[in-house]
């Protein structure tokens, strides 16, 4: 098995490492700089790579599969449904959504990096901490629309449309980094795993429901950590200047 992902992960690798190769000796004309140390490193990201993938595979997938398949069948155990019924469903859905943003590599990344260029002003624990808040409430809701089917037209442009008016009056600065937020944060850890409870929790469903039903949670994770963002910079603006304005009454 390890062998066959070693060879799945190189593959996948080819087209970026041979972009590269050809930039690099048909338009830069220059040899690599720490050739060897570059060639480590690529040996480390094809291994890091087979074995995560080797992780999702055994690991998280099925357990997003497994704990989907048996808090649905919980609902259904007793005949009659109701939202009551449903809440440890939203609930699991809420808690893996913010916790799996949490560990995501790419977020962690980008939070600290965030950090650096801000000088400190913007805190990368607090950064990721609303953009979990804002995967998790985009998944809640995900599953909200898969299990009382609701059309993800509408609910879709409900959310851009909030988003489209935030981003007109947010505070200019974070709009780039709210909007690339949800990119960020929908990446290696949360797709598989959202991907694995979305399909499993409509293909459960003793209803109309198909698995392709199950698809739409991962745009409500990619758009709500930016709406969440936008929305906490406005409210940290007004109340730096009801601040000011205290201050100034004060003097």
């Amino acid at each position: 098995m390890i062998y066959s992902e070693i060879l799945k992960t190189v593959f996948d690798m080819l087209p970026i490492l041979a972009l590269i190769a050809i930039f690099q000796i048909v338009i830069i004309r220059r040899r690599i700089a720490n050739l060897p140390k570059v060639l480590i490193g690529l040996l480390y990201v094809a291994l890091g790579l087979t074995f995560f993938r080797i992780g999702l595979a055994e690991s998280l997938i099925p357990i997003g599969r497994d704990m989907a398949r048996q808090l649905v069948s919980s609902a259904f155990a007793e005949g009659a449904v109701t939202f009551w019924s449903y809440l440890p469903i939203l609930a699991f859905a809420t808690m893996i959504g913010f916790t799996a943003t949490l560990i995501e590599p790419t977020l962690i990344a980008a939070a600290q990096r965030v950090q650096g260029l801000s000088g400190g002003a913007l805190n990368a624990r607090s950064l990721r901490l609303v953009v979990a808040c804002g995967v998790a409430i985009g998944l809640m809701m995900g599953t909200l629309r898969i299990l009382y089917d609701i059309p993800l037209a509408y609910l879709l442009a409900t959310v851009v449309a909030v988003l489209i008016l935030l981003a007109l009056t947010a505070p200019r600065g974070i709009v780039p980094l709210a909007l690339d937020s949800g990119g960020i944060a929908t990446s290696v850890v949360t797709v598989p795993l959202i991907a694995a409870f979305g399909v499993t929790v409509a293909e459960v469903l003793p209803n109309e429901a198909t698995a392709a039903d199950g698809f739409g949670l991962i745009v409500l994770a990619l758009l709500l950590p930016a709406v969440l963002l936008l929305l906490s910079a406005q409210i940290q603006a007004r109340l730096i200047d009801m601040r000011k304005k205290g201050g100034k009454h004060a003097v």
